[in-house]
């Protein structure tokens, strides 16, 4: 029983070894953007992503928003973990970025741009830029975590509030 006990704790080591030196191999720094041109206008666009307090109403993955001011707020997911935002610039329908202030063990920003391109016609491109400086964080977030696929469905819900 000892001997097996031994072989367990030494697997056991030995993984998070390995899942240790694999993240320190990775970048820190993940990158992700999305582009869409939307059948609607900018104003309208823009109303609708930055009023945070009411992203529950459209967007399916979220639980709850829990607003701290008027600028910082949590979003709880349905499954995840939940993450603090602070808005760090707002330029009326063209910009809006936003920093991660929570959860400590990874940061970054996201920041929207907004293009009226023709009447009721908006270019949108929306970047996300994450920064996990933990080697055994970053190596899980790529094995489980598909930011690609969050901005996809974040974008899908967005064309499903504005009728698209």
């Amino acid at each position: 029983m000892k001997k097996m006990m031994t072989y367990l704790l030494i697997s056991i080591v030995a993984i998070i070894a390995i899942v240790l030196i694999f993240g320190l191999f990775l970048p820190k720094e993940r990158t992700f953007t999305k582009t869409a041109v939307l059948n609607s206008d900018v104003t309208k666009v823009f109303n609708i992503v930055t009023d945070f307090k009411n992203q529950t109403s459209w967007r399916n993955d979220v639980k709850e928003i829990i607003v701290i001011d008027n600028n910082t707020w949590t979003e709880v997911p349905k499954k995840g973990t939940a993450i603090t935002f602070k808005v760090k610039q707002k330029v009326e329908n063209e910009i809006f970025e936003i920093v991660i202030i929570e959860p400590k063990n990874f940061n970054g920003y996201w920041i929207g741009t907004f293009k009226q391109t023709k009447v009721n016609q908006t270019a949108i491109e929306f970047k996300e830029v994450i920064t996990i400086s933990n080697p055994f964080f970053r190596t899980l977030s790529y094995l489980f975590v598909d930011f690609d696929k969050t901005m996809d469905l974040y974008l899908q819900n967005l064309k499903q509030k504005l009728g698209e």
